[in-house]
């Protein structure tokens, strides 16, 4: 008897991060469910292009990504056909929730149909919540928004954990529902720069959504990503998003402090950041710094315990800022911790072993983390086209951002 053997190709993607400061784009081989980053090109951005998370100059933005494109091709040796990207914007919303269905004739297996309208029940349910929270906090309209992302777990049917719902019985279904919208004009961009690069930009990765995913052995954790001009917190509750903010506030804030005291270029700025010099300033900027945390982390935590274990990235991961949030007592204020906050860094299979072969790469690493988690969070959305119920989910969505 002969058995024809299949072969199975490996998938390319790359992925664009689109930074205020510097364009990114990595390119990577996706073979039997693990990746390899073949490719790495970046473009250094003019400030204006970019300015508080709000694109300014799509033009000269679209020059610099395909620059960094060609560069990361001519690195992996090979052209890209599907992109993933992250846009740049300040508004943008990750809603959770928890629910609880209740299903009609529990005595029947869940077939494919019946998942379908379990799942569709459960998103128009949550988006009717999710729509009105939003429409209360910012002022959009469902007719403004675009759903990107919709992730549930922790499914529980009738009390018990379950990861599938095919095959199964049951008349009580609770789950957590996390989604991420961003405005329509804002998923636009999207379409924009696929008919420019000529390629396809299948899915926008939020980097806050991306950096969250490279914790997925952390249960809970804080996610301080600083930027030039913008700083985001993302907070990791019970192994689940509980929520995120973008803050107007980033490294530059600190740049503009010191440049009122010396006539230093930005360059020398950042490279004696960490030297025991611009004391005043550090100060200055660090207790502007630690009021707005504060005031975010209550506003994301209500009164849930913030997790002690603190992951700091981005251009502005600097010691002085680091050294400052463990000398922070978070019980001061509405805000409950267990003990004092440590540091986490996040385990990267494919990074860690070069890191392993040459030590130089782990400034690589802190650099271009934004870049490794997204694919990271690339070769989990490849992992779930696989799931029927994550498939299931995607056509939901499709269905509703028509």
């Amino acid at each position: 008897m002969n058995f024809d053997v299949k072969k199975i190709e490996p998938k390319y993607v790359g992925m664009i991060d689109i930074g205020t400061y510097k364009i990114r784009v990595g390119i990577c081989k996706v073979f039997n469910r693990n990746v390899e980053l073949i490719g790495y090109g970046e473009k250094r951005q003019d400030l204006n292009d970019i300015y508080l998370q709000e694109i300014k100059n799509i033009e000269n933005v679209c020059i610099n990504i395909k620059e960094a494109v060609e560069k990361a091709e001519i690195d992996a040796k090979m052209k890209i056909k599907e992109f993933m990207v992250n846009i740049p914007t300040s508004n943008i919303f990750f809603e959770s929730s928890t629910i609880n269905y209740v299903k009609q004739e529990p005595d029947k297996e869940i077939n494919d149909e019946s998942m379908y309208k379990i799942l569709k029940d459960i998103e128009l349910n949550i988006f009717k919540n999710h729509y009105k929270r939003i429409k209360s906090s910012s002022g959009y309209d469902k007719s403004d928004l675009k759903l990107i992302i919709s992730n549930i777990s922790n499914i529980m049917l009738d009390g018990n954990p379950s990861k599938s719902l095919l095959g199964k019985k049951a008349r009580f279904i609770d789950a957590s529902v996390l989604n991420i919208f961003i405005t329509r004009t804002k998923f636009e961009i999207k379409n924009q720069l696929a008919n420019y690069l000529k390629k396809d930009v299948v899915r926008i990765i939020p980097t806050e959504y991306a950096l969250a995913g490279l914790f997925s052995d952390k249960k809970n954790v804080v996610i301080l990503d600083f930027g030039n001009t913008h700083t985001s917190v993302i907070v990791k509750r019970n192994g689940n998003i509980l929520g995120v903010k973008k803050l107007t506030f980033g490294i530059n804030d600190f740049i503009k402090i010191v440049r009122e005291n010396y006539n230093l270029a930005r360059s020398e700025i950042i490279k004696k950041i960490d030297e025991p010099i611009f004391e005043l300033e550090k100060a200055e900027f660090l207790e502007i710094l630690g009021d707005i945390l504060i005031i975010t982390l209550e506003d994301i935590l209500k009164f849930d315990v913030c997790p002690d274990q603190f992951f700091v990235a981005g251009g502005g991961a600097n010691k002085f800022i680091r050294d400052y949030l463990q000398k922070i007592d978070f019980n001061k204020y509405n805000l409950r911790m267990a003990k004092k906050i440590t540091f986490v860094n996040p385990k990267i299979d494919f990074i860690d072993d070069k890191i392993i072969e040459n030590p130089s790469w782990i400034d690589s690493a802190k650099s271009n983390i934004n870049i490794y988690a997204m694919i990271k969070s690339t070769l989990d959305f490849i992992k779930k086209d696989k799931n029927k119920l994550e498939r299931t989910i995607k056509r939901i969505i499709d269905e509703l951002n028509k």
